[in-house]
């Protein structure tokens, strides 16, 4: 049996070359980090990221929101886990000291135990899933707002799980001449909680079943040999997603590798060579090819929240 997280879930690069210009803000009964566009310029929507295991506050998930709420350009919204915290980032720095013992490493185990016990699926996604509709219910957005959602390593799971087709993953909202009730199951219209979904090295996966059940427009970028989801189950999620592109007509299968990729179909992968897991949030930007692949895997997200936000 497969470990629920690989080795690089917790390791990768601390940015210290960035300053968030974001705001902490509460948004519907969460701590959120809220990055907007630029002055004057309107959004195309809302992009919420479900964080990697190090959560909402660390430095670099910050970094990448503030850059896509400009490049969209959208409203992003980067949201808290409920208590207890996800691991942080002072957990991430202890985990690459070179210095950790045996007995230094016990607390950290403790630490990532906890953080499994208290977000696993069956807690987790109903918080996520309450997040969402009530994002889609809020007087910030109008029910035919366009929200997409991204997520990373143990948010990729839930990005993939807001993309099924399920009574869950939708809410009844007022319409837009004031008819019913308004509010979460209070209206007259129903709604996807997302519009579309990217993911970069998604982890803890049913598989294939979870990608069996893929409906909203779903983007996914991961590397050659990525340790959770390596080359034979990348090659499967590759097929599953181009057969259900060629089911709609509406592109080739999808796949590739060197960042290319079909940019036509309902849904894409895209197979990044000598990219690790974590590679578009932790990877090093002072090594030349885990910058380019995590540009790459921005470029990959910012044009496909275009394409289905816009």
């Amino acid at each position: 049996m497969q470990a629920p997280m690989c080795r690089d879930c917790f390791t990768g690069t601390l940015r210290s070359d960035v300053t968030p210009r974001g705001s902490e803000e509460t948004a519907h009964g969460l701590p959120t980090y809220v990055a907007a566009p630029d002055p004057g310029v309107t959004p195309l929507g809302i992009v919420v990221i479900i964080s990697d295991a190090f959560g909402w506050k660390l430095r670099n998930t910050r970094a990448l929101a503030d850059t896509y709420a400009k490049r969209v350009p959208c409203t992003l919204e980067a949201r808290a886990n409920p208590p207890p915290p996800t691991a942080n980032q002072n957990l991430l720095t202890r985990l690459l000291s070179s210095a950790l013992t045996t007995l230094s490493l016990l607390p950290l185990l403790l630490a990532i135990a906890r953080l499994f016990l208290h977000n696993r699926r069956g807690l987790a996604y109903p918080r996520i899933q309450a997040f969402m509709a009530a994002l889609r219910a809020s007087s910030t957005s109008t029910p035919t707002t366009k929200i997409g959602v991204a997520g990373f390593c143990w948010g990729g799971l839930h990005a993939v799980l807001l993309t099924h087709d399920t009574p869950p993953n939708k809410v009844f909202v007022a319409s837009a001449d004031g008819g019913g009730g308004g509010g979460v199951g209070g209206g007259d219209v129903e709604y996807p909680l997302v519009d579309c979904a990217f993911t970069a090295h998604p982890s803890l996966l049913a598989f294939p079943a979870d990608l069996e059940a893929v409906a909203q427009p779903l983007s996914v970028a991961n590397g050659e040999d990525d340790q959770w989801m390596g080359r034979d189950k990348m090659a499967r999620l590759v097929e599953i997603l181009g057969g259900k592109n060629a089911e709609l007509a509406e592109a080739p299968p999808v796949g590739g590798g060197g960042g290319e990729t079909a940019s036509e179909g309902r849904h894409e992968a895209v197979v990044y060579p000598g990219a690790k897991h974590g590679f578009a949030v932790r990877g090093d930007p002072e090594d030349p090819m885990q910058r380019e692949r995590g540009e790459q895997s921005e470029e990959q997200a910012v044009r496909w929240f275009r394409r289905w936000l816009g």
